[in-house]
């Protein structure tokens, strides 16, 4: 009959224990992300607000408002899409991130999105994304989607898409916050939660749970960092066990007392 082992214990000054702390540490560095977040908030209100005076000047029958307005949320977007998919972007959100992180310097775990780039079906979801959102703030521009309902419309496709972009980048628990109580707020709000802003501010209902639990997933992990940061330092300023090494005397193997 077999023996069942058990998992081993890892003791303080096992070098496994830096290497533990070292990944779990990468994983979580969500700084790069905070930067994201930033601009994308400040683009996105910008849709938000071109939408909801679309939405005005379109109930009011004032044309010249009403195209000015699709004219803007039309550049807004096309500028969010471009900073999302195009290598400036990137790079400047890496200097940034660079930059605020100083003297830590550089630190990540190897996924194949690292290797070989994400893939087109992956690229596709997201452009999906930014599309599927344009489409809603067109329903409610002209009034075939309500407003209040436009964070489950959002859920439907960005929770799904939020996940498979964490599994296929490997990142740490702390991302896996927002798609979670995304869809959750979602399933409250169609279930008739009383988790709604007051009817005078129906953007709220989809800008806060969009944004508010990503930027509580962002600092959830930052904070993870700094935790396995220290753990690793910790580490590193423990010294490592002795071992007995042929050269000394009291060594199993090597010489014996003198006699």
């Amino acid at each position: 009959m077999a023996v069942k082992e058990t998992p081993e214990k890892l003791q303080m000054g096992d070098p496994r224990l830096v290497v533990l702390w070292a990944r779990s540490y990468a994983r979580s560095r969500t700084i790069s992300f905070l930067v994201q977040w930033v601009v994308i908030v400040a683009m996105v209100l910008a849709v938000g607000l071109a939408a909801s005076l679309t939405n005005t000047a379109y109930r009011a029958g004032n044309t010249g408002l009403f195209w000015l307005s699709m004219v803007f949320m039309g550049l807004v977007v096309v500028a969010l899409a471009w900073f999302s998919l195009s290598r400036w972007g990137g790079d400047l959100i890496w200097r940034v991130t660079q930059w605020l992180y100083g003297e830590e310097g550089y630190a990540a775990v190897s996924c194949p999105a690292d290797r070989q780039g994400l893939p087109l079906w992956l690229t596709a979801l997201g452009g999906g994304l930014v599309v599927y959102h344009i489409v809603g703030a067109m329903l409610v521009s002209f009034g075939y989607l309500r407003m209040a309902n436009m964070q489950p419309f959002s859920a439907a496709y960005m929770a799904p898409y939020l996940c498979v972009l964490i599994m296929y980048q490997g990142l740490g628990l702390w991302a896996w916050i927002w798609p979670v109580l995304y869809g959750a707020h979602a399933v409250a709000l169609l279930c008739g939660a009383p988790v709604r802003f007051p009817a005078a501010f129906p953007m709220l209902d989809m800008v806060v749970p969009v944004f508010g639990y990503g930027l509580i997933a962002i600092l959830t992990g930052h904070a993870y960092s700094r935790y396995a940061l220290w753990k690793l330092k910790s580490l590193t300023r423990t010294e490592l066990p002795e071992f007995p090494s042929e050269d000394e005397p009291d060594s199993e193997d090597g010489g014996g007392a003198n006699g």
